[in-house]
């Protein structure tokens, strides 16, 4: 009963979907993915969540006219693929959506713009974020009850075919791996939504965000 407990307690406190329980509570068998994938992401949120307090305490906090970049990741479920999710919300509707415990969603601001990395294959679109998130619904957002904080986006662009591979030569170019063995697991950067630097941005948008952003 206590197991049962903490992992509702892990759904509650976590960006944890109904499918992420049933992968924990089913024999796994001969393989462990699911468990280890969700590891990772607890991982990777608490990390993200823990640099935001660190920036906070350093009064480092992004004010409100500076343009902030992030990276958010994208995973296909029983529904629909990354692709098609991407080219619905974002290429469509001109929309996202960020689950409760997102990490950063209470400091996205107009302006700010957002890659798209779908796993395991790589940064297939990036947008500038057009309006703060809502809790509403969206007929177009799949389990819109786990993702209810909507947000407009504009200017996007869309690679799906042409994905920015994360590989250890474009890694190398990262701030973010400044100081870090790039041969080592890098799971922990795609993990979990992320604020990003202008740099690594412009990057990971493989210079077609030349057109969109202005100084």
């Amino acid at each position: 009963m206590e197991s049962l407990l903490s992992l509702a307690e892990l759904f509650n406190e976590y960006d944890v979907s109904h499918e992420d329980i049933l992968a924990v509570l089913r024999p796994s068998g001969t393989t462990v993915d699911p468990v280890v994938d969700l590891m990772a992401r607890l991982v990777a949120q608490r990390q993200v969540e823990e640099e935001t307090k660190e920036e906070t305490t350093e009064k480092v906090e992004i004010t409100g006219m500076e343009r902030q970049y992030w990276l958010t990741p994208v995973k296909s479920d029983e529904e629909q693929t990354v692709d098609e999710c991407i080219q619905s919300l974002v290429g469509e509707e001109k929309i996202y959506a960020f689950g409760e415990r997102t990490p950063g969603r209470r400091h996205l601001k107009l302006g700010d713009y957002i890659c798209f990395y779908s796993t395991g294959k790589g940064v297939v679109a990036h947008a500038q974020i057009d309006s703060l998130p809502e809790c509403k619904e969206h007929p177009k957002v799949h389990h819109s009850e786990r993702y209810p904080w909507i947000f407009r986006v504009k200017e996007a662009y869309l690679y799906l075919e042409n994905p920015i591979v994360i590989d250890a030569i474009l890694r190398s170019q990262l701030d973010a791996f400044k100081n870090r063995e790039l041969n080592k697991s890098w799971a922990w950067f795609v993990q979990a939504t992320r604020r990003i630097t202008e740099h690594d941005f412009k990057v990971l948008a493989g210079g077609q965000q030349e057109s969109i952003i202005s100084k």
